[in-house]
This record gives C-alpha cells, structure tokens and sequence, in this order.
C-alpha cells in the first residue's frame, strides 16, 4: 500500500466510522446526560467543586471518561460557561498527568492508562517535536487526557509541554462554543460537536502521519 493511499486511509476512517459513533454518543451519553445533570444539581451551592473534583478525576484517570459531565453542565449553565470551567479544569489536570508521567516513567502510566491504550498513544507521541504536540493539542482535545500522559514520556519539557497546552486549548474550546450555541437542541449540538470532533481526529492522524514522514525524510 502505498504512502499516499495509507494517508488517505488514515483520514477517511474517522469520518466513516461517525454514524456508528453517533449512536454510541446517544445511546450512552445523551441518555445519561439529565441523570448527570439532576445528581450534580442535588449539590446545591457545591456544584461547581463537585464537578470540578469529579471531571479532574476523568482527566488523571481517563479511561473513566468525563465528556458526560461537561454534557451536563452545559445542560444546567449553557456552552459558555460550561465548556470554559471545563477548560479551566482540563488544562492544570494536563499539565499534573505530563508531570506524573515525567516523574515516573512508564510503569506508572501503564498502571494507570493500560498497557494497549499507551501503546496507542505511542503512535502519536513517537518522536515527537512542538509543530506535533501543537497539531494534537489543537486538533485531539478530546483524548488530550491519554496523549498528555504520552508526551510526558518523551523529550519535550515541561516549560514547552505547558506553553502549548495552555494556549493551543484556547482555539479548541472557542470552536466547541461556537458549534453548540448554534443548537437549540442539546442533542443535535453535541452530535454535530462530535461529528467534528470525530473529524479534527482524522485530520491530526493525517497531519501527524505527515509530520513525521517528512521528518525522517529531512533527517535522512
């Protein structure tokens, strides 16, 4: 198979894989999402910590999942609020997960992330540079969780790793408003917003498969 072909391949994928992903979303989360939204409400004054606690958990843990959460307070607060609490969350619990994985290594991440999941996350972070860590804070905000525990294991330091995770979150979380306040109905926008996102997905493989080819071309 030729490089082109697999490039082509790698971007295609995603996109014809969002029909069974968009029943999966609304089988599972939007089904969930009032049941999320009552149980947070319950905390009165609290809610707020509570959902912070609780998606900082998702973000260290992330085969917990926390995208249900940000379903909710979008439910009880609008995309505006909500979708810039969550990256007021998102973006330290980033910074803790490369931390940890700096500080311990391997062992740790595995203990924590899988053994198959890292190993997923290793295709991406492989040799990675800051044009890479860009494209995929950009472009995988969704699974920055897993990739923010890979890059921890790689060269980039903490300063650089920090920069980038800070500002490139900004225009992800802009683009996430701007798609859900066009949708009166929550439904229909978060489908959409995973639509896209689904789609940014097969754009950061193509660009990252891109990246390094013609890294290992200017290197040779």
């Amino acid at each position: 198979m030729s490089p082109r072909v697999r490039s082509i391949l790698l971007l295609a994928l995603p996109i014809l894989l969002v029909t069974l992903s968009s029943y999966y979303l609304q089988g599972l989360v939007l089904k969930n999402e009032q049941v999320v939204a009552t149980w947070l409400s319950s905390f009165g004054p609290f809610i707020v910590l509570a959902y912070v606690v609780l998606h900082a958990i998702t973000i260290i843990i992330p085969p917990l999942g926390g995208f249900v959460l940000v379903v909710a307070m979008i439910t009880l607060f609008g995309p505006g609020p909500a979708l810039t609490l969550a990256y007021l969350v998102s973006t330290p619990m980033f910074l803790l997960n490369f931390y940890l994985a700096k500080r311990y290594g391997r062992p740790l991440v595995i203990r924590v992330v899988g053994r198959e999941p890292l190993e997923k996350v290793d295709r991406y972070v492989q040799d990675a540079g800051i044009s890479l860590l860009l494209i995929l804070r950009l472009l995988q905000g969704g699974s920055f969780d897993y990739l923010s525990y890979g890059f921890g294991l790689t060269k980039i330091n903490f300063r650089t790793f920090a920069m980038v995770n800070i500002l490139a979150g900004i225009p992800g979380t802009l683009l996430n408003y701007l798609i859900l306040r066009e949708f009166e109905n929550l439904t229909v926008g978060v489908i959409i917003f995973y639509l896209v996102t689904i789609i940014l997905s097969g754009v950061a493989i193509y660009l990252t498969h891109f990246t390094k080819t013609h890294r290992r071309i200017y290197e040779s």
